[in-house]
């Protein structure tokens, strides 16, 4: 685990610079918005918390950011997310939020909330986000974009402040697959092939089961034209959510403690009620509880691996909901666990996870794809973009 990060430090001080991958693909003139959670050399990272009001300038670019900006993209600056990116709706109250780009009375989501929007409203062609139980693909679904979770440090993690380390992703989100493959291969030099190829699609029909009208109906119509261009749907069964709720809350909240301790410990004050309320709930948690989560953790990994080798990839909804109301987001304590429903596990199991926005007859509804590999699930991606009619 990191150590903890106080509320007036820069997060890239002292640390030196990991080398640069080769180079990959070219951005010349992209625009990248940046979660303000990754340091912008010259740029405080307040993480979007009152408690980091203080932090000095960051004396250097995160490793992800200076890689795209190696490719020859341009940063046009940092967004907004949930405080300290602990939290699904991206409601913050501490330092302000920008409502859903399609009802300005709903939320975002998070906790990536900017980057999502920015991609949305044409701000950026590309974001820099963070996943740690949902936080690309939960905003990226609900505005109607593509968010992608790569797999476990596949991009670099340096220059980011953690909030759990052994669930944090870097990810990425754009309007179209073929954009988001774009960032991935500047970052990783990796080429994700050409194809229009068909296979086995695995179908999670219990995640349809719970979701509303709304999201149902979109799934259907997407699944029956992924079937007509002649892809095999086939039922399969995930771990049961509620384990996989009770393993990644454990993990992620007694390291969410851990890791701030310093900020919620010092300034309890400059920190919002809800994010306070799960950092001390994360304090409480008995070190034996968190030892036998990372356990079952493991277990979940090797479960998942063994699903995944029979399909090309599974498909079910991002998120069981559409959008919620900034009103309902601040009663509804239930909320964030419903949002989380369909996105913990790909945080858990370290898989890559790939969420498209799908047809809908009314607010944004994503379809979420989980495959054994990154290059295998933009691939997948990038065809299901085509034949759904979301490209």
């Amino acid at each position: 685990m990191r150590p903890n990060v106080g509320p007036t430090e820069a997060v890239t001080a002292g640390v030196p610079m990991p080398p640069l991958p080769a180079p990959g693909m070219r951005l010349d003139g992209l625009r990248i918005a940046v979660k303000d959670l990754v340091a912008v050399a010259g740029e405080p990272l307040q993480a979007g918390t009152l408690a980091r009001s203080d932090a000095p300038p960051e004396p250097r670019d995160a490793a992800v950011v200076a890689q795209l900006r190696a490719a020859g993209a341009m940063i046009t600056g940092t967004v907004a997310l949930h405080e300290i990116a602990f939290g699904t709706t991206g409601v913050n109250d501490q330092l302000g939020f920008p409502p859903n780009p399609h009802d300005p009375l709903r939320v975002p989501g998070g906790s990536s909330s900017g980057s999502a929007v920015a991609v949305a409203e044409g701000q950026a062609d590309l974001a820099i986000g963070t996943d740690t139980g949902g936080s690309v693909r939960i905003p990226a679904a609900l505005c109607g974009v593509v968010g992608f979770k790569p797999g476990y440090d596949r991009y670099p993690r340096d220059g980011v402040l953690a909030l759990s380390p052994t669930l944090d992703h870097v990810g990425l989100l754009a309007s179209s697959v073929d954009r988001i493959i774009d960032g991935h291969r500047a970052l990783t030099g990796e080429t994700v092939p050409e194809s229009t190829a068909t296979g086995r699609l695995g179908v999670h029909q219990e995640s349809l089961a719970v979701a509303d009208d709304v999201v149902t109906a979109a799934v259907r119509r997407a699944l029956a034209a992924l079937e007509a261009a002649g892809w095999e749907l086939v039922d399969v069964s995930l771990p049961d959510r509620a384990r996989v709720q009770e393993v990644t809350t454990a993990v992620m909240f007694f390291e969410a403690a851990a890791v701030h301790a310093a900020l919620w410990s010092q300034h309890p004050d400059r920190i919002g009620p809800d994010v306070f309320a799960r950092l001390r709930r994360g304090a409480d948690i008995p070190e034996s509880d968190y030892l036998a989560a990372l356990d079952d953790a493991a277990r979940l990994r090797v479960e998942v691996a063994s699903l995944l080798d029979g399909v090309e990839a599974v498909v079910e909804p991002t998120v069981p909901i559409v959008a919620p109301t900034i009103v309902n987001a601040r009663s509804d304590d239930t909320l964030p666990a419903v949002l989380v429903s369909n996105t913990r596990l790909g945080n858990v199991t370290r898989v890559p996870t790939l969420t498209l926005p799908i047809p809908s007859d009314g607010l944004p509804v994503g379809l979420q794809l989980m495959a054994t590999t990154d290059a295998g699930v933009l691939g997948v991606g990038r065809t299901l973009s085509w034949q759904a009619g979301t490209a």
